[in-house]
């Protein structure tokens, strides 16, 4: 069985996601008052003839950036809900370890977690990625057949633990 998503329903996040997300909230919220700052001093400095010079709208740019990450990273934590630990390791599903074989005998292992939390650097694979889907409630012994957009591989499932 592979999982299946879809894209209307909400995804969980493991705890360890809500609280980078958390910790990621006040970062931006510092953020914003350290361009407020800059953006007072910037308009205090110029005349009343002068256009907005390149570095405040330089400024004004990544204000709003960060006032969209902002407001993204906050309905993430009101809509989405936090995944309990995984009850067993008997499947794959959010918030385990799976260790995979591919058929040249490389090995490696992901950590399955919701889409909101997805850093592949870090080796956390979302539940909604081509590899999540093909893990997601597969046992140990299992092939998992990945449909990846530079082409479809295949791999052994080695071992499922608990991410924490």
């Amino acid at each position: 069985m592979s999982g299946q998503l879809d894209a209307r329903e909400s995804h969980p996040i493991t705890a360890f996601g809500r609280r980078q997300l958390e910790a990621e909230l006040v970062r931006l919220d510092q953020r914003l008052e350290e361009l407020k700052g800059l953006l007072e001093d910037a308009r205090a400095d110029r005349t009343a003839d002068d256009d907005e010079s390149a570095a405040t709208l330089a400024l004004l740019d990544e204000y709003s950036r960060v006032l969209a990450r902002r407001a993204e990273v906050q309905a993430l934590l009101a809509t989405e809900p936090v995944s309990p630990p995984p009850a067993s390791t008997d499947t794959v599903s959010i918030g385990t370890v799976v260790r995979l074989r591919e058929d040249d005998g490389t090995e490696s292992s992901y950590i399955l977690v919701g889409p909101a939390e997805a850093s592949p650097r870090d080796r956390r694979i979302s539940i909604a990625s081509p590899l999540g889907r093909a893990l997601l409630g597969r046992r140990v012994g299992e092939r998992a057949t990945v449909e990846a957009p530079d082409g479809t591989w295949q791999a052994t499932i080695i071992s499922i633990e608990p991410a924490i």
